[in-house]
């Protein structure tokens, strides 16, 4: 069968789905990556067929050319809301609408790439679309060259929740009946290709989530599960990491998102990191690029500042990660039995995650308004000195390794196209 993929044109959710691109182009299915050109050089770099559709994503420029007003963080709405007494009929309602609307999906996919895709799954005609839970050219341009379809998670499921929330709240109310932003808005989409609404285009025919279910929200959704499987891009393993570390060694990192859609405006704390590690007997590997220590930083003779490596390799070698709580860094240390330290970034729900790690004993939250070289020192300690951390972190590893492979999951997919699949809208 025809396969296309398609994601938010950013490495961190290419980096989730290259491993089902490979398990279905091993068995035998022919493989598209379909996104926005700026991200093609990466798309190539996968080993997978790509197609540039639409006009460049330019997430950090346009990002930090709007008026937080006129952003989604500006709006007063999250999506990882979770406080029930927050959480009204109004507010759901009002949350739903302005995440589908200029301020967030209309930011990540514009016109341009949905016709882009749409135009290419016409002229191909995929059998199977699978698409970013953060895009909609994927559901669009099934409905409209009749193919099946299936979303991919890039994280905890806030969207599918919040929609679930949504309907069952406007059941209790006849009133409300009529009301749905996210019909509305995904309905023009589709009108413009000569396609019909369907319920199923919101959440997908199904939803493939690679999250342990102890980290996936709760939710009466049918997921396709599956085993993550870390991709971190082409490298080399260096001279060092080949060898055992002579002390315990520690990886730090901030993760792809923090440079490509921010611009590198977190903030983690470099002379902080270097203060608090300085005279501990450990070996930090910060994967932070050169050009981020800041002027007269004074990086310490246990500090090893690499540029790239990636990730998974690294980890193998790691007593402890501390890292900002994204989907990558999340999963590839829990696949490789590594206790974690987070300070999480304020980008979506890594406060959240944070706290489910703490809760199922493989990590320690580190909130930023109490990050400081003190308390870095004290938890980073704590994990490297309590064995019970990685007993659990490895236990959990193992616990990953038992659930359903990517390859696993092609006969799945196979099955859900001779039921969904359809003549061409």
């Amino acid at each position: 069968m025809r396969v296309v993929v398609t994601q938010l044109a950013a490495s961190a959710h290419l980096n989730l789905v290259v491993p089902l691109g490979w398990a279905l182009k091993a068995a035998g299915h022919d493989v598209v990556i379909a996104a926005q050109p700026d991200i093609m050089p990466l798309v190539q770099q996968t080993g997978l067929m790509g197609v540039a559709v639409g006009d460049e994503a330019r997430y950090a420029e346009r990002v930090a050319a709007m008026a937080p007003e006129e952003t989604i963080y500006g709006s007063g709405y999250s999506i990882t809301e979770i406080r029930p007494e927050v959480l009204t009929y109004e507010y759901v309602r009002d949350c739903l609408a302005a995440f589908a609307s200029p301020m967030a999906l209309d930011v990540n996919t514009d016109e341009s790439v949905f016709d882009g895709m749409v135009d290419f799954c016409r002229s191909w005609r995929p059998d199977l679309v699978i698409w970013d839970s953060m895009t909609y050219t994927g559901p669009v341009a099934a409905a409209a060259c009749g193919a099946a379809h299936a979303r991919t998670t890039i994280g905890r499921d806030h969207w599918g929740r919040l929609r679930e929330l949504f309907l069952r709240l406007r059941a209790e109310r006849p009133e409300a009946a009529g009301e749905d932003p996210v019909r509305d808005w995904l309905t023009a989409k589709l009108e413009k290709y000569g396609c019909e609404y369907d319920d199923d285009l919101v959440l997908g025919q199904t939803t493939i989530d690679s999250l342990p279910s102890w980290l996936r929200l709760p939710a009466d959704y049918d997921y396709l599960p599956v085993r993550y499987v870390a991709y971190n891009g082409p490298g080399t393993i260096p001279d060092w990491l080949r060898a055992e570390p002579e002390r315990p060694r520690v990886c730090v990192t901030l993760g792809n998102s923090y440079q490509e859609v921010w611009a590198g405006r977190a903030k983690l704390g470099y002379p902080d990191l270097f203060e608090a590690v300085a005279d501990l007997d450990i070996e930090v590997v910060a994967l932070l690029g050169p050009a981020s220590v800041p002027a007269g930083a004074t990086v310490p003779d246990n500090v090893r500042i690499p540029g790239f490596v990636p990730l998974d390799p690294l980890l193998k070698s790691c007593s402890a990660i501390v890292h900002h709580a994204g989907t990558g860094s999340t999963l590839t240390a829990l696949l490789n039995g590594v206790p974690q330290l987070i300070i999480p970034h304020a980008l979506h729900d890594e406060d959240q995650v944070a706290d489910a790690i703490e809760a199922h004993g493989v990590g320690v939250h580190l909130p930023p308004d109490r990050f400081s070289a003190e308390t870095l020192r004290t938890e980073l300690q704590r994990i490297l000195n309590d064995s019970t951390f990685t007993e659990r972190a490895q236990k959990t590893s193992q616990e990953i390794r038992e659930t359903p492979t990517p390859h696993d999951l092609v006969k799945d997919l196979e099955e859900h196209v001779l039921r969904h699949r359809r003549t061409a809208g």
